[in-house]
Protein backbone atom coordinates (compact mmCIF):
# COMPACT_ATOMS: atom_id res chain seq x y z
CA UNK A 1 0.00 0.00 0.00
CA UNK A 2 2.94 2.34 0.64
CA UNK A 3 3.95 1.95 -3.01
CA UNK A 4 0.45 3.01 -4.06
CA UNK A 5 0.67 6.13 -1.88
CA UNK A 6 4.07 6.92 -3.38
CA UNK A 7 2.74 6.55 -6.92
CA UNK A 8 -0.29 8.71 -6.20
CA UNK A 9 1.92 11.37 -4.62
CA UNK A 10 4.20 11.37 -7.64
CA UNK A 11 1.23 11.63 -9.99
CA UNK A 12 -0.07 14.62 -8.08
CA UNK A 13 3.33 16.30 -8.41
CA UNK A 14 3.46 15.89 -12.18
CA UNK A 15 -0.18 16.84 -12.77
CA UNK A 16 -0.78 19.13 -15.73
CA UNK A 17 -0.16 22.82 -15.08
CA UNK A 18 -3.79 23.60 -15.91
CA UNK A 19 -5.01 21.67 -12.89
CA UNK A 20 -2.40 23.10 -10.54
CA UNK A 21 -3.16 26.67 -11.61
CA UNK A 22 -6.46 26.88 -9.77
CA UNK A 23 -8.17 30.24 -9.27
CA UNK A 24 -7.24 32.14 -6.12
CA UNK A 25 -8.97 30.85 -3.01
CA UNK A 26 -9.53 27.32 -4.33
CA UNK A 27 -7.39 24.29 -3.78
CA UNK A 28 -5.89 22.63 -6.85
CA UNK A 29 -7.45 19.30 -7.80
CA UNK A 30 -5.29 16.24 -7.45
CA UNK A 31 -5.13 13.61 -10.14
CA UNK A 32 -5.49 10.96 -7.44
CA UNK A 33 -9.06 11.89 -6.58
CA UNK A 34 -11.61 9.12 -6.39
CA UNK A 35 -13.01 9.80 -9.88
CA UNK A 36 -9.54 9.24 -11.38
CA UNK A 37 -9.00 5.89 -9.67
CA UNK A 38 -12.45 4.74 -8.49
CA UNK A 39 -11.42 1.14 -7.81
CA UNK A 40 -8.47 2.22 -5.67
CA UNK A 41 -10.42 4.85 -3.80
CA UNK A 42 -13.20 2.46 -2.86
CA UNK A 43 -11.30 -0.80 -2.39
CA UNK A 44 -9.96 -0.16 1.10
CA UNK A 45 -13.08 1.41 2.56
CA UNK A 46 -14.79 -1.96 2.58
CA UNK A 47 -12.98 -3.36 5.63
CA UNK A 48 -15.06 -3.20 8.79
CA UNK A 49 -13.24 -3.14 12.14
CA UNK A 50 -13.06 -1.26 15.41
CA UNK A 51 -9.79 0.50 16.08
CA UNK A 52 -9.72 -1.12 19.52
CA UNK A 53 -9.52 -4.54 17.81
CA UNK A 54 -6.16 -3.72 16.21
CA UNK A 55 -3.26 -5.80 17.52
CA UNK A 56 -0.42 -4.51 15.33
CA UNK A 57 0.27 -2.97 11.95
CA UNK A 58 -2.05 -0.44 10.29
CA UNK A 59 -4.59 0.91 12.74
CA UNK A 60 -7.12 2.47 10.35
CA UNK A 61 -9.51 0.08 8.61
CA UNK A 62 -9.61 2.45 5.62
CA UNK A 63 -5.88 1.78 5.01
CA UNK A 64 -6.03 -2.00 5.27
CA UNK A 65 -5.22 -4.15 2.25
CA UNK A 66 -4.24 -7.62 3.50
CA UNK A 67 -5.14 -8.05 7.17
CA UNK A 68 -4.93 -11.13 9.33
CA UNK A 69 -7.00 -12.07 12.36
CA UNK A 70 -6.22 -13.87 15.63
CA UNK A 71 -8.25 -15.28 18.50
CA UNK A 72 -6.86 -12.89 21.09
CA UNK A 73 -8.35 -14.56 24.15
CA UNK A 74 -7.07 -18.03 23.24
CA UNK A 75 -3.61 -16.57 22.61
CA UNK A 76 -3.59 -14.91 26.01
CA UNK A 77 -4.69 -18.17 27.62
CA UNK A 78 -1.78 -19.93 25.89
CA UNK A 79 0.85 -17.73 27.58
CA UNK A 80 2.77 -18.83 30.66
CA UNK A 81 1.75 -15.60 32.39
CA UNK A 82 -1.98 -16.28 32.16
CA UNK A 83 -1.48 -19.94 33.04
CA UNK A 84 0.31 -18.79 36.20
CA UNK A 85 -2.49 -16.31 36.91
CA UNK A 86 -5.07 -19.11 36.67
CA UNK A 87 -3.11 -21.82 38.50
CA UNK A 88 -2.20 -19.58 41.43
CA UNK A 89 -5.68 -17.97 41.45
CA UNK A 90 -4.26 -14.46 41.27
CA UNK A 91 -6.93 -11.78 40.91
CA UNK A 92 -6.75 -10.08 37.51
CA UNK A 93 -7.23 -6.65 39.10
CA UNK A 94 -4.47 -7.12 41.67
CA UNK A 95 -1.06 -5.52 41.01
CA UNK A 96 0.51 -8.90 40.24
CA UNK A 97 -2.45 -9.90 38.05
CA UNK A 98 -2.27 -6.66 36.08
CA UNK A 99 1.47 -7.14 35.58
CA UNK A 100 1.01 -10.73 34.39
CA UNK A 101 -1.77 -9.76 31.97
CA UNK A 102 0.34 -6.90 30.64
CA UNK A 103 3.30 -9.21 30.06
CA UNK A 104 1.04 -11.75 28.35
CA UNK A 105 -0.42 -9.05 26.11
CA UNK A 106 3.05 -7.79 25.18
CA UNK A 107 4.22 -11.33 24.40
CA UNK A 108 1.22 -12.01 22.13
CA UNK A 109 1.55 -8.62 20.40
CA UNK A 110 5.25 -9.21 19.68
CA UNK A 111 4.52 -12.66 18.25
CA UNK A 112 1.72 -11.21 16.09
CA UNK A 113 4.01 -8.45 14.81
CA UNK A 114 6.73 -10.94 13.94
CA UNK A 115 4.29 -13.09 11.97
CA UNK A 116 2.59 -10.08 10.38
CA UNK A 117 5.88 -8.95 8.92
CA UNK A 118 7.06 -12.40 7.83
CA UNK A 119 3.71 -13.38 6.29
CA UNK A 120 3.27 -10.08 4.43
CA UNK A 121 0.13 -8.83 6.16
CA UNK A 122 -0.49 -5.13 6.66
CA UNK A 123 -2.08 -5.59 10.09
CA UNK A 124 -3.37 -8.10 12.63
CA UNK A 125 -6.79 -7.71 14.25
CA UNK A 126 -8.85 -9.37 16.95
CA UNK A 127 -11.83 -8.97 14.66
CA UNK A 128 -12.12 -7.63 11.10
CA UNK A 129 -14.36 -8.41 8.17
CA UNK A 130 -14.90 -7.29 4.61
CA UNK A 131 -18.21 -6.14 3.16
CA UNK A 132 -18.03 -8.76 0.42
CA UNK A 133 -17.49 -11.56 2.97
CA UNK A 134 -14.01 -12.58 1.81
CA UNK A 135 -12.00 -14.78 4.13
CA UNK A 136 -9.37 -13.24 6.40
CA UNK A 137 -6.22 -15.22 7.16
CA UNK A 138 -6.24 -16.57 10.72
CA UNK A 139 -2.76 -16.56 12.31
CA UNK A 140 -3.84 -17.91 15.71
CA UNK A 141 -2.18 -21.33 15.38
CA UNK A 142 1.06 -19.86 14.04
CA UNK A 143 1.19 -17.30 16.87
CA UNK A 144 0.55 -20.04 19.46
CA UNK A 145 3.49 -21.98 18.01
CA UNK A 146 5.73 -18.95 18.66
CA UNK A 147 4.57 -18.56 22.25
Amino acid sequence: MNALHLILSLISLIAPAAESAAPAGTAPKLVAESHAFPALAKANRDWIAKSTDNVCGLKEASQVSSPAVVDWQSLLEATSEVRKLRSEKIAEDSPEGIQLLNEASNRVTQACESLRASQGHCSVWKSIRHKDGRAVTDLTDLVKAQL
